[in-house]
């Protein structure tokens, strides 16, 4: 039976009438995957992406609040945090922006997570929990071929020992979501494919893949929060806010910028069209007509 407290009408219907948020936005993501009421939704899609290391049974949700430590500190909110049941903590993030920074940032917050953990006498530092951050991205941020990269320290070649890995205590993953078509399917298992199909494009998940419960219920419950009037709103927020985070990188025309940094704008701009942000709001973030956005549009269907 489908743990789901709402009350929903069919899949079918519904994917004809009601317009689903994307998984692909944060805040959308974490309400789906990152509630306590869904939990073997999360538990579906980190067995998906770790294959067996470690199986996970269950998770407990933990805080995702982590305050600023200094007064120019910068405060840091989680997508997703939790601990399996063997005591790995794990931290799941959909990266609407690519900053530049991917593995600095990663880096960070692995150790937000591992300053809470302190050693006390008698105790060893194998004491301290594994910790696995998986970042998903909606655009490239590498430059590899496949779509999933695990990142762990690792020995280099030094002449004489061979590379090898160091330790798996702390483990990131960048997941790239355009690359997922370009990578052979039996470098993934099925679940992966399906989890990450469903998180592109839910309205294109075809429906021999809802007889999986999971995958139902993170359906189920994404509609329900596609109809829901406060969760839509918080939405829209969220949209602008990422909208404005464009428009930080964006070099407005007026200010008669060169050549290279118009081509920067037009690339931020197909990549806010790609990602279906309104016309409104791309014309308010980079200061381009509306022609302009048009044609741009225009060309990336073309493409």
């Amino acid at each position: 039976m489908i743990n789901n407290t709402h009350n929903t009408s069919s899949h079918s219907s519904n994917r004809s009438t009601q317009s689903l948020l994307p998984p692909t936005n944060d805040y959308v993501f974490a309400r789906l995957f990152g509630s306590n009421s869904h939990r073997r939704v999360l538990v579906c899609l980190l067995n998906a992406i770790l294959n067996g290391k470690p199986h996970v049974k269950d998770v407990t949700l933990d805080p995702t609040e982590y305050k600023k430590t200094t007064a120019d500190g910068k405060s840091i909110r989680l997508d997703i945090r939790a601990t399996t049941d063997n005591g790995t903590v794990v931290n799941v993030e959909i990266q609407c922006v690519n900053t530049g920074d991917i593995h600095s940032r990663s880096l960070y917050y692995q150790s937000l997570i591992l300053r809470e953990y302190t050693i006390k006498q008698g105790q060893s530092y194998k004491d301290i929990p594994n910790i696995i951050t998986i970042w998903i991205m909606n655009e490239p941020v590498t430059e590899r071929k496949g779509c999933m990269h695990e990142i762990v320290p690792m020995y280099k070649d030094n002449g004489i020992d061979k590379i090898e890995i160091a330790s798996e205590k702390m483990r990131q993953f960048i997941i790239e979501l355009t690359k997922l078509e370009n990578t052979p399917k039996s470098f993934y298992n099925d679940m992966f494919s399906i989890w990450m199909m469903f998180i592109q494009n839910p309205e294109s998940i075809p429906e021999e893949f809802l007889k999986i419960e999971e995958v139902k219920e993170a359906l189920e419950e994404l509609t329900y929060l596609s109809q829901d009037k406060e969760t839509r709103a918080e939405y829209n927020a969220r949209h602008k806010e990422l909208c404005d985070q464009f428009s930080s990188n964006t070099v407005s025309y007026e200010k008669g910028v060169g050549e290279g940094e118009k081509k920067k704008a037009f690339e931020i701009v197909r990549k806010m069209l790609a990602k279906d942000f309104g016309i409104e709001d791309i014309i308010e973030c980079s200061g381009l007509t509306k022609e302009e956005i048009l044609k741009l549009q225009k060309e990336n269907v073309s493409g």
